[in-house]
């Protein structure tokens, strides 16, 4: 076997619901669900503040009920969703306001995790994103602040011939972001505005610029024509919104400082008073009410449920896990990747299908990044996305993708493989597939050298017939400082072990330059991808850096080129071969500008994403697969794919509870389902007892009209696992950094 050449830092993030799983399982441990039961949970006011932060309305309406002062008719309905919320609060790792968190832990000689009370917590709370970014577009029409502002050259602009265009934006319903390309046409005047405003101008700078440059030219003309560049989004100010670096609210009240004493003043007592909020847990609503008082004499509307974000930390008492768990992972992380070995095929992703246009069009060119994905005159970048073009310029063009191809089953050798054991499963009436070492042919790698730099390990530990299993969830990139960038804004230990990371992936790639992406795609997204500098250079894209300019890299300023069949990203201003990096989990495929688009898929070029045990379009096929394991690892637990007509639920109508729960013993017994089972939407888990009433009809409330559902099995049976809170226990993930020590090393000997 050849030397596996990942280390694992020092340090791991744990992820936990805030309470113990006991307490939902008390909650359902009967067939029906009793008021009393759940009332107990809904007086909690830990649980209370976490609803409100999720939907003020939904608490308002918990706490009629809460006092009898509910109709009769709105009980069941509203029983259900709190029930929803007590499931994601005790059974869902996923950090979401107040429900779930993260702490950081550190790999040791001996196991001892232990979560702290609630009241030991620590969170982060802050301004919404949307709110803030609406406050903003409201004060800037303030004539006298914005007088007192500095403005700067769009930073998605760029020359083509005699024009120069740009991205603009606006917002439908105060919530979606709709871009538009807009061109101005290339004068003198307006060359002059862009050099005199490159490192930022005021309003009557530019004015002076103008008036000094053409001495025909008026103070009133001058200053409609700036005030035109600024309603049209060719000029931004210092208050537009950030991806990366200082935290949005705080440089708002910077800016305003010296501007505006009487708006400071107050944004100065919210502040304090948001503060405040992380000094307690839990707090009563009444402050959160006196703090939006306060808000609304800004003047901006608000909408209460869009009005904070807090994360939470779940501090612990103990937080070690034993060294040798890595090792047992790394038995894990060898076999996924033999076994993807078998089967690696030519798939063409969208950078491959740009790289083979860019050759056929360009050949050996460098071209400018921004001309290449320009949909008219270059080449463009995936056709699905928010963009479209504005009135000064281009035809209309159709950009929806076609979406009636057919989709053709695709088998390999490990398709085969696993086809086989669930085949052999199914023969031998087996509820566990074991995969054996034996199953690949040995002339398999061990490890590939397509796989990130850094990569972070997702697992969850449990504890089964007293034995400890790992279920190995996936192994991810590009970056391994993906799933917990966001979250280091606030926490100075997690921004230190994620900087870490980052010192080792500029280590690797000494001679390259690695920059973090600033952009903010929504409003609302900036509440997840914001984040501190974490490298010395940031690519600026729609969006305000505070880096100083000669760490900025303009859009204008990067080329690309095809050498050896990738993608060069190079940088004219410093002559090097720029690595974009997005230290966060942003689903950036979905609605996003082409030169985002680009440079996001553009960190991962050449390399596998990850590694995770994928069935791909065959595991539809099976509507019931037996969990599979290797070794000590659970690979995939066990998934059950139905449709309505498999559940006796839609196909008879059931008017009884009684028939509900007959019907749900009878889908158990046919499909062999323990009583506790995870239902799976896309990245939402909700975990459902079969054996509960009221569990079976949030399970059908949440399926709705889908046609189609999935199932997956509950693994935390046994009442002592491995992260506790004296007798009780909690749901667990693990997310282990590893980092390439091999490439490190050679790196630092060259």
């Amino acid at each position: 076997m050849s030397q596996f050449p990942y280390k694992t830092t020092e340090y791991y993030i744990l992820r936990t619901p805030a309470k113990p799983i006991s307490i939902l399982k008390n909650v359902l441990k009967n067939s029906y669900l009793s008021d009393s039961t759940l009332k107990k949970v809904c007086n909690d006011l830990y649980f209370q503040e976490a609803i409100f932060l999720a939907s003020p309305s939904l608490h308002k309406t918990m706490l009629e009920w809460l006092d009898n002062n509910i109709k009769e008719a709105k009980i069941e309905k509203l029983k259900i969703t709190l029930l929803k919320y007590v499931s994601r609060m005790s059974s869902r790792c996923t950090p979401f306001g107040l429900f779930a968190g993260y702490s950081l832990g550190k790999l040791d000689m001996a196991t001892n995790i232990e979560v702290n009370n609630e009241t030991s917590y620590k969170r982060f709370t802050r301004l919404d994103m949307q709110y803030l970014v609406t406050l903003v577009q409201n004060l800037s029409t303030n004539k006298k602040l914005r007088e007192g502002l500095t403005y700067f050259p769009n930073s998605s602009i760029y020359k083509v011939g005699d024009q120069y265009r740009y991205v603009e934006y606006s917002y439908s319903h105060g919530l979606r972001r709709t871009h538009h390309i807009e061109a101005i046409e290339n004068d003198d005047y307006f060359q002059h505005v862009l050099e005199v405003s490159h490192n930022g101008a005021s309003i009557e700078n530019l004015i002076s610029a103008l008036t000094t440059l053409d001495t025909g030219i008026t103070h009133k003309e001058a200053k409609k024509f700036i005030h035109e560049l600024i309603d049209n989004q060719i000029l931004v100010s210092n208050l537009e919104p950030s991806a990366v670096g200082e935290d949005y609210f705080t440089r708002i009240k910077n800016i305003l400082s010296e501007k505006d004493k009487k708006l400071t003043t107050n944004l100065e007592f919210i502040d304090k008073n948001i503060t405040n909020l992380d000094l307690n847990i839990p707090n009563t609503v009444d402050k959160y009410y006196s703090i939006k008082e306060s808000i609304e004499k800004l003047g901006t509307e608000i909408d209460l449920k869009f009005l904070f974000q807090t994360d939470l930390n779940t501090a612990t008492v103990n937080n070690q896990l034993e060294k040798r768990i890595i090792s047992d992972i790394k038995d894990g992380f060898i076999f996924l990747n033999r076994l993807s070995n078998l089967s690696k095929t030519e798939s063409q992703t969208t950078i491959d299908n740009f790289t083979k246009q860019f050759k056929e069009r360009y050949e050996e060119k460098e071209i400018s990044l921004s001309h290449a994905l320009d949909p008219e005159i270059g080449i463009g970048y995936n056709n699905e996305n928010n963009i479209v073009p504005g009135n000064h310029f281009l035809e209309a063009i159709s950009l929806s993708p076609n979406r009636n191809g057919n989709r053709s089953l695709k088998w390999n050798t490990t398709t085969s493989l696993i086809h086989y054991k669930i085949s052999e499963a199914y023969k031998n009436n087996e509820s566990v597939i074991v995969l054996k070492p034996s199953d690949i042919p040995q002339n398999q790698v061990d490890l590939s050298d397509d796989l990130p730099d850094t990569i972070s390990c997702a697992t969850e530990l449990i504890m089964e017939e007293g034995k400890q299993k790992i279920v190995l969830q996936g192994i991810y990139g590009p970056s391994g400082t993906n799933l917990f960038g966001r979250f280091c804004l606030n926490d100075k230990e997690l921004y230190q072990h994620t900087q870490n990371i980052i010192n080792i992936e500029q280590g690797i790639n000494k001679d390259y330059i690695i920059a973090d992406l600033a952009h903010l795609p929504e409003s609302r997204i900036g509440n997840v991808i914001c984040r501190p500098h974490f490298n010395t250079y940031e690519i600026v894209y729609l969006s305000h850096s505070t880096k100083l300019k000669e760490h900025q890299i303009s859009i204008e300023d990067l080329m690309i080129s095809i050498r050896q069949n990738k993608i060069v990203l190079r940088s004219k201003k410093l002559n090097k071969i720029i690595i974009p990096r997005l230290s966060n989990a942003h689903n950036y495929s979905v609605n996003s500008l082409p030169i985002y688009h680009f440079l996001c898929d553009l960190q991962g070029q050449g390399k596998r994403h990850g590694l995770a045990l994928s069935l791909g379009d065959m595991e539809r096929n099976y509507k019931y697969i037996p969990r599979i394991e290797y070794k000590n690892l659970i690979l995939k637990p066990a998934t059950w794919h139905l449709r309505r007509k498999d559940l006796k639920f839609y196909t008879e109508k059931l008017v009884s509870d009684i028939e509900l729960l007959d019907a749900a013993s009878e889908i158990r017994k046919k499909w062999k389902m323990p009583a506790y089972i995870l239902l799976i939407e896309n990245d939402n888990e909700l975990l459902i007892n079969l054996e509960n009433i009221s569990s079976i009809k949030m399970m059908i409330d949440a399926i709705g009209n889908s046609e189609n559902f999935t199932f997956k099995e509950f693994l935390y049976h046994d009442d002592q696992q491995i992260v506790k809170r004296g007798k009780d226990s909690f749901t667990n993930q693990f997310i282990f950094t590893f980092y390439n020590n091999q490439k490190l090393t050679t790196a630092n000997n060259d």
